[in-house]
């Protein structure tokens, strides 16, 4: 990443993190309120069950009340067609009626178990029921005996009569208490249905104002980061034209200092002053290529190191006036961060001069080759000739010489190492240095 994207990420992260935090305090209001709503809503639904359930008890009780009734007078269908045609398949019908109004009576008492006033009258329309179907009994058995007139003596006394109004009177009161309560209950169900609408109807409401709410945010982070991104935009421009203003002058400033050791070069008479001078007027003069390099690219920050030096190795081979030399490059791009940039040009400066001064002789035909690329331990950068190579004994960390010095101690800066290569022609220089930044 370079520097300028940098600093627009670090000035970005607290408008992204102010727009983060407003984002998860919505989500966290929205679920809190998403949660009670959910709740509210599962209570009156629960609360809407119940009342409903209640409603259908209280109907299956009528029901259960209608059917006594109906067992009563079909028991008693039974005991006149029995009377009358002495056909004893009527009697099946009693049985029939019999079980039929056992089983009424016994779900009147289970869902009448919460109303001690219907237990009581459950209790008497129990005892009233067994009388009529007592009478019911014995007028059957006489019947079945031969004993017609009796049965229809016992029929007579009205003790079966009076049973059975007394039954129709306490199961109108039973119907009438059923028919309040359900009434009661009907109402509270409609009630909570109306309760149950208006829970959703806020429900509603509240999702849809959550929604509005959390669109308004999301526009008006995307506002403020498209319009801090554009400011961003505007400084960083601002920054790379300063930044590259900035290395040419410094260019400018070298030049002129390269211009002052020409000068103080032709006045030196001592021909190893002038060597050194010369020496320092190169490496000025690649630092200075550095800059110049710097302040053409487009990068901001980082710098095609293959590139980069393919343009440095063309550049020394033809400020040092060698046409007779043929400069071979075989190089790959590669991003670097621009620390390297300065030690790979005074690397590169130096070999390229030694290959050059020892590699390619005066009046002789010669090749350097310039490589540059990725290996497995990072990125190499090597420079081959053509000449009379280096002797068998010769070993870097023991070298006199100021620039075999100056590259192990650039190689040390990019946290790499110097490798001498002897192949059957020539020799070869390489530095190999790893691809992260210490």
């Amino acid at each position: 990443m370079s520097p300028g994207e940098s600093m627009a990420e670090v000035a970005l992260t607290p408008s992204r993190g102010a727009a983060r935090e407003r984002t998860l305090r919505l989500l966290g209001v929205t679920l809190g309120a998403l949660f009670l709503a959910f709740a509210g809503l599962g209570g009156v639904f629960f609360w809407y069950d119940s009342a409903s359930e209640w409603v259908n008890h209280t109907r299956e009780v009528r029901s259960a009340i209608a059917e006594v009734m109906e067992g009563l007078a079909e028991a008693e269908s039974a005991q006149r067609g029995l009377l009358l045609t002495e056909d004893r398949r009527f009697i099946e019908h009693l049985s029939q009626a019999r079980r039929h109004i056992d089983d009424d009576i016994q779900a009147i008492e289970r869902l009448t178990r919460d109303n001690p006033e219907q237990q009581g009258r459950l209790e008497r329309l129990r005892a009233l029921t067994q009388i009529r179907l007592q009478v019911i009994d014995r007028t059957v058995a006489m019947a079945q005996a031969g004993q017609a007139r009796e049965a229809t003596d016992l029929i007579l006394q009205g003790q079966g009569l009076s049973a059975m109004i007394d039954i129709r009177a306490l199961l109108q009161e039973f119907a009438a208490e059923e028919a309040r309560l359900d009434a009661r209950r009907s109402a509270r169900v409609g009630e909570i249905r109306i309760i149950l609408i208006v829970a959703l109807v806020v429900f509603a409401l509240t999702l849809a104002g959550l929604l509005v709410h959390g669109l308004r945010e999301i526009a008006l982070d995307r506002e403020t980061e498209a319009r801090q991104t554009a400011e961003l935009r505007k400084l960083l421009g601002e920054r790379t034209l300063l930044l590259a203003e900035v290395n040419h002058r410094v260019k400018n400033s070298l030049q002129q200092v390269a211009s002052v050791i020409r000068l103080q070069t032709r006045t030196v008479v001592h021909e190893g002053a002038r060597q050194a001078l010369n020496d320092a007027l190169s490496r000025i003069m690649a630092v200075g290529r550095v800059h110049e390099q710097l302040y053409r690219g487009a990068d901001v920050g980082e710098f095609d190191a293959g590139e980069y030096a393919a343009v440095l190795a063309r550049e020394l081979v033809d400020s040092m006036g060698r046409e007779d030399v043929a400069l071979e490059l075989v190089v790959t791009p590669a991003k670097l961060d621009l620390t390297r940039a300065v030690p790979l040009a005074l690397i590169l400066n130096e070999l390229v001069t030694n290959a050059l001064k020892y590699g390619c002789l005066p009046d002789t035909r010669g090749c350097i080759r310039v490589g540059f690329g990725a290996v497995d331990e990072g990125y190499r950068l090597s420079v081959a000739d053509k000449g009379p190579g280096v002797p068998g004994d010769f070993a870097p960390e023991s070298s006199k010489s100021l620039g075999m010095r100056v590259i192990q101690a650039l190689a040390r800066q990019l946290n790499g190492r110097l490798v001498v290569e002897k192949p059957p022609v020539g020799a070869e220089f390489a530095v190999v240095f790893p691809k992260g930044v210490s």
